[in-house]
């Protein structure tokens, strides 16, 4: 079962995956607004413009040949027109843009805006809104310390020269822009209520197929923790099997030859010497069961320490020289290498050793030479067991560390086998260097951890 914190980390992550995509989607929606805005905006100033612009010629082609002259008398014509209310000051310009009048007499000498005369030199006319125009700079009238504002539109148009092409001046005409300003917010809220709409369906889509992505993404990251820990249980239970099976093969020879020596009958006459033999044949077992017992206890995960490898080799020769010792034969070792192994791969390094040098000992002749080493370099620790023995067959050599090939009356031939398994266990391998007339050497090769600036 996933822990809390893991469970509480995926759905911050859940919650993170859609509110994120959810402030991005608002975000151009509302960029998209506000330009859109802008631009609606532009469009209903630009119409009033437009209509002021049409009502202003047409009343320089009624007036005919009055306004021939002076085209710019029109201009205070139209502000009588009833087609155009709430005109609350007209400022005539001239073509350099130099203020001449201005009705009514209370409006202030306002300069022409550079940009506002461009856009209407292009396009005959041109409008800007000002939702908060203070009072004061418009009109005499009102005092400097005066703070009204009102919201008023401010249309320029460039006036015509009946006379030729060109332009006889500019009016400024500055209209109450309280309806304007009502209509813009009726836009706005319009505007504010299409985004909300728009952003509900994209939300709840965008929702909809991010929350199915992570469900299933959800679904697969549980069968992939299940999938771990199958395989972590099946590696685990693997490496147990292998040191189990290592226990039944180092227990079958024992056995048997307890068996054996109960059944004969010379026991009965020499008691001493039978009950002896049984009884390190019993040690022997004994030591196997609680070494494999401590290496499954160890793999578990409860016990976790580093342990030398003169250690090993120490707790080694403690094992095998009884059985040596009976023979006459002796173990030499030579360390070329400081050596520190994890507590389980130390277990397992010295089950592979005990079983290498038994078969070694059980090869070689009495009084022979065993040599136990342990070599390297920086990528590598080597653990050599070398023999005096007359050299393994050539049909053994081939199927060396196949099961149930044996160069031993009786044997299974599943101890090499067994034991290079346990070597790949812990990331090792277990070869075969060289095997002749002046012996056979196994090697047991460890890869070393690579330091950690490389």
């Amino acid at each position: 079962m996933s822990s809390p914190t893991s469970q509480s980390k995926t759905g911050a992550l859940v919650i993170a995956g859609v509110v994120v995509p959810l402030l991005v989607l608002a975000a151009a929606i509302g960029f998209t607004q506000y330009q859109l805005r802008d631009i609606l905006r532009a469009q209903i100033a630009r119409r009033d413009a437009t209509l002021l612009d049409g009502l202003l010629r047409q009343q320089l082609r009624e007036s005919g040949d009055e306004t021939a002259a002076d085209p710019l008398s029109a201009v205070l014509e139209t502000t009588r027109l009833p087609q155009l209310p709430g005109v609350r000051s007209v400022i005539v310009y001239s073509p350099s843009g130099s203020f001449v009048h201005a009705w009514p007499l209370t409006a202030a000498t306002v300069a022409l805006d550079p940009a506002l005369r461009l856009e209407a030199e292009h396009d005959r006319s041109s409008a800007r809104f000002h939702p908060e125009r203070m009072l004061s700079d418009e009109f005499l009238t009102a005092r400097e310390s005066d703070s009204r504002t009102e919201p008023l539109l401010e249309i320029l148009v460039a006036v015509p020269d009946p006379l030729n092409t060109g332009v006889a001046g500019f009016a400024r005409f500055l209209l109450d822009g309280s309806g304007m300003a009502q209509e813009y917010a009726r836009l706005d809220q319009s505007l504010r209520r299409q985004a909300a709409i728009a952003f509900g369906l994209a939300g709840l889509a965008t929702a909809g197929v991010l929350g199915l992505a992570f469900r299933k993404l959800n679904r697969a990251n549980e069968r992939l923790r299940r999938a771990n820990q199958e395989l972590t249980l099946a590696a685990k239970t693997s490496a147990m099997g292998a040191v189990a099976s290592h226990l039944i093969h180092g227990l079958k020879n024992p056995l048997a030859g307890l068996q054996t020596l109960l059944r004969d009958p010379a026991l009965g006459s020499d008691p001493t010497g039978g009950l002896n033999d049984a009884t390190q044949l019993a040690r022997r077992m004994r030591l196997m069961i609680d070494d494999v017992a401590r290496v499954l206890r160890e793999d578990s995960g409860f016990a976790g320490y580093e342990v030398e490898a003169a250690d090993v080799f120490s707790v080694l020769m403690q094992r095998v020289q009884p059985g040596a010792t009976t023979r006459g034969q002796r173990i030499e070792s030579r360390f070329e290498l400081p050596l520190i192994l994890p507590n389980r791969d130390a277990n397992l390094t010295l089950l592979i050793l005990e079983n290498l040098v038994h078969n070694a000992l059980q090869a070689s002749p009495d009084q022979s030479v065993l040599t136990v080493t342990l070599t390297g370099d920086r990528e590598s620790a080597v653990f050599s067991v070398i023999d005096r023995a007359g050299g393994l067959p050539e049909h053994v050599r081939e199927r060396l560390f196949t099961p149930v090939i044996s160069t031993k009356p009786g044997g299974t031939g599943i101890g090499l086998a067994l034991s290079r398994q346990l070597a790949r266990h812990m990331g090792a391998d277990l070869r075969l260097v060289r095997t002749g007339p002046e012996g056979t050497e196994f090697a047991l090769i460890l890869p070393l951890p690579r330091p950690a600036n490389g």
